[in-house]
């Protein structure tokens, strides 16, 4: 595996399992869990998925299992376009 180093010196794998395009919340969950297991440290969704909370589901299960500990662990989302007005509107979404 491949890391990029943060500027805060944290090493992030540079591969990663995106959700994009899963709208069911069961496979999702599934899923997400199946690539922790499987060894993916890095998740990509987004708001406009509408799955964030089964990506949640999935990570929850793997950390419940002792697959993985949550500081193991990346999970990048995107904001709706409408939420990039300003900065409050970014916190908020």
């Amino acid at each position: 595996m491949e890391y990029v180093t943060l500027s805060n010196g944290i090493k992030m794998p540079i591969l990663g399992f995106g959700v994009f395009r899963v709208p069911d919340k069961k496979e999702c969950q599934e899923s997400v869990y199946q690539a922790i297991k499987a060894g993916y440290r890095l998740i990509d969704t987004a708001a406009s998925y509408t799955n964030e909370d089964a990506v949640g589901k999935g990570v929850k299960q793997a950390i419940d299992e002792d697959i993985c500990k949550r500081e193991d662990l990346f999970i990048t989302s995107k904001l709706w376009v409408q939420d990039m007005k300003d900065y409050d509107a970014a916190k908020k979404g």
